[in-house]
């Protein structure tokens, strides 16, 4: 890199942690890998500098874009990242320098919201946006881009995140502004799919109901309840062995393991907890499977319910902070599902 300056990361003890899955310190991307906000400290030329970075799976992470800024680099997206060491910051293709070409002439996604319910499309939260993110939920690698205004933008992430796990959906923009979907399978759960693959197939006998109920109890099994730890799929369901996690960690787990039985799920949060909601028997049902784990005890989890309605759950832990949301992505994932 042909620029004198130096960046170096130092780290400072401890971190924090919340259990919001948007706006908090803590955050599962749309890929499904677990992301705490870092408390380390970030010198440049041996100045200290503020710069937004993340903990993942034990590394620390700084945005690309963020460094490219600060240390006197061009960094820009057109389908591919593009870094020009010898050019100042600007963040956008110098003329000429643009080497992908722009995602525009992918299928466009098909009218799903002429199925859903009209009510959730107010503001953010677009008929276009509906249709390209619902066009990777029904299989599709990537979907067709659409133009989108820096708020809807915004509303799409929140839509993606509440999800993915496995595939995670995440939005990308390319150098014409134009907006789309894409789905993958994230690399560092593949070992936990492969361990979980014959309990999955164990369950294609059992009534929707009795699905989720096998599955509640199988992450159950595999965590205890801690509200300062997380654990992934990728550390909770690789293994017969038992892990320390939040509310966060037995919703992820839970979702984890709905995808790959294919049954509708959503991530719901609250200010300070997380849960589940799925598609079973015609109707959106609440899962909360921290609640059913509450001190390790087998006795007590043989009689409890898993699926409660709307009227059952209620008080400060479950006052959902953005129920546009829920009802949106309940849409995504089944459309005419809350008519």
């Amino acid at each position: 890199m042909k620029s004198a300056k130096k960046l170096s990361v130092g780290f400072v003890t401890g971190f924090l942690t919340c259990f919001v899955l948007f706006g908090g310190t803590v955050a599962f991307a749309a890929s499904g890998i677990l992301a705490e906000r870092s408390a380390c400290r970030v010198f440049v030329d041996g100045r200290e500098v503020q710069m937004e970075a993340y903990m993942i799976e034990g590394s620390n992470y700084l945005k690309l874009r963020d460094v490219g800024e600060l240390v006197g680099f061009n960094v820009w997206w057109d389908g591919a990242v593009r870094i020009d060491s010898s050019s100042p910051y600007t963040g956008t293709a110098p003329a000429g320098k643009s080497e992908q070409p722009s995602i525009t002439d992918a299928a466009p996604a098909p009218d799903a919201s002429a199925e859903a319910n009209a009510a959730v499309f107010s503001g953010s939260y677009t008929r276009e946006g509906f249709n390209a993110l619902r066009q990777v939920v029904t299989g599709a690698e990537k979907s067709g881009s659409v133009m989108m205004t820096e708020d809807t933008r915004q509303a799409m992430q929140k839509a993606a995140a509440a999800i993915s796990d496995w595939p995670g959906y995440q939005l990308n923009r390319t150098a014409d502004g134009m907006s789309h979907f894409t789905a993958s399978y994230s690399t560092s759960y593949e070992d936990a799919a492969k361990f979980c693959q014959a309990f999955i197939d164990g369950l294609a006998e059992k009534s929707d109901r009795d699905k989720v109920k096998e599955i509640a109890f199988y992450v159950c099994d595999r965590l205890t309840y801690d509200a300062s730890s997380t654990a992934t799929p990728r550390v909770a369901l690789s293994t017969m062995g038992v892990n320390k996690g939040n509310c966060m960690s037995y919703a992820h787990n839970f979702k984890f393991l709905c995808d790959m039985a294919s049954t509708p799920c959503i991530f719901v949060h609250s200010a300070d907890h997380q849960w589940n909601m799925v598609y079973v028997e015609g109707s959106w049902w609440h899962v909360d499977v921290s609640s059913i784990d509450v001190g390790d005890n087998l006795q007590t989890r043989a009689y409890s319910r898993v699926l409660y309605d709307d009227d059952y759950v209620q008080g400060a832990s479950y006052r959902q902070t953005e129920p546009e949301l829920t009802a949106f992505v309940k849409e995504v994932m089944v459309p005419g599902s809350t008519r």
